[in-house]
C-alpha cells in the first residue's frame, strides 16, 4: 500500500510544481498595435510589435527588436506586468518602465504603471 501511495504521490507532486507554468498562456505570443495608438511613447506606434515567450517580452518595431530581456509576471486574472529592465535592454527607445497588460481573448491592452486609464496601448494577436 505504500509503494501504491508513493508511486502516485511522485506524478502528483509533479503535476502540482508545473501548474503555474501555464498562467503566462493568455499573453504569450506575437502581438501587433492594433489601430492609432496615445500619444506619449513614440515606439508603441502604429507598428509596434510585443512577443512574450517564456516570461521574457521584446518591443519591436519590425524587422527590428528595440527592447528586449523585458520580464512578463501574472498579476491577476488575465491581468500581466511586462517590466523593461532599463537602458541596459533598450536602444534608445522611449517606452514606460513597465506595462500593467489585460488580455481578453485576441486582444491585449497595455497602460504604463501608474497612468491614467486613458492611456491605452492596443494590439491584436499575430501568431
Amino acid at each position: 500500500m505504500r509503494r501504491l501511495l508513493a508511486c502516485c504521490a511522485v506524478p502528483i507532486a509533479l503535476l502540482a510544481g508545473c501548474s503555474g507554468s501555464d498562467e503566462l498562456d493568455p499573453v504569450t505570443g506575437e502581438w501587433a498595435a492594433d489601430g492609432a495608438q496615445p500619444a506619449g511613447f513614440a515606439h508603441f506606434a502604429d507598428n509596434a510589435t510585443i512577443s512574450v515567450d517564456g516570461g521574457k517580452a521584446t518591443l519591436g518595431t519590425p524587422p527590428s527588436s528595440l527592447c528586449g530581456g523585458a520580464t512578463v509576471e501574472a498579476t491577476g486574472d488575465d491581468r500581466f506586468r511586462i517590466a523593461f529592465a532599463g537602458s541596459d535592454s533598450c536602444i534608445t527607445v522611449n517606452v514606460p518602465v513597465s506595462l500593467d497588460v489585460r488580455v481578453d481573448g485576441d486582444t491585449l491592452r497595455a497602460t504604463p504603471t501608474g497612468a491614467p486609464g486613458d492611456a491605452v496601448y492596443r494590439f491584436r494577436r499575430a501568431d
